[in-house]
């Protein structure tokens, strides 16, 4: 007994193949839909981010600030010495010295590094020269005194050191 086709019945093997196309575009992943998620948590994060770093600078601050607070103790401890109508010259001098101590833990601390040019040759990529003296032709291109040092900040020049080099005397 076999079943006899009918010209309007469709074909059985077609019916799956609709199913299986359904499933599929079922299936499909909507990349439009991630696309505009994906921008929208991308600008908020955006957003945040500007909204947040004032307030890391401020942190940054903060924390250069209290390293600091010591020095500031420690100047006014020497102004009060100095303010005495006894001031030694030893305790002031002793003042000073630990004020440069202090200093020195908060550069390092910091990675600033200051730099000290006196007595060596010229270097234009660390120093300024803000004028020549005339000097012996063994000293030509030294660096004769210092008018402001130079500072560096992790490797790279904050400030040049503004120096007095010596020049060969002209005849």
């Amino acid at each position: 007994m076999t079943k006899k086709k009918d010209k309007n019945e469709i074909p059985q093997e077609s019916a799956p193949a609709e199913e299986a196309s359904q499933t599929a575009e079922e299936k499909k992943p909507d990349y439009y839909d991630q696309l505009l998620r994906l921008q929208a948590d991308f600008e908020n994060y955006r957003k945040r981010t500007e909204r947040e770093k004032p307030m890391f600078i401020t942190f940054g601050k903060a924390e250069v600030i209290k390293k600091l607070l010591p020095l500031y103790d420690t100047l006014l401890k020497a102004e009060a010495e100095v303010n005495k109508k006894d001031a030694d010259a030893a305790k002031i001098k002793q003042g000073l010295n630990m004020i440069f101590e202090e200093f020195n833990k908060v550069f390092k601390s910091e990675g600033v590094e200051v730099l000290c040019c006196k007595g060596k040759p010229y270097d234009p990529m660390t120093q300024e020269v803000v004028t020549t003296i005339p000097c012996e032709d063994k000293d030509e291109g030294t660096v004769t005194d210092e008018i402001c040092r130079g500072v560096k900040f992790n490797g790279a020049i904050l400030r040049p050191a503004q120096v007095i080099v010596g020049k060969k005397k002209e005849e």
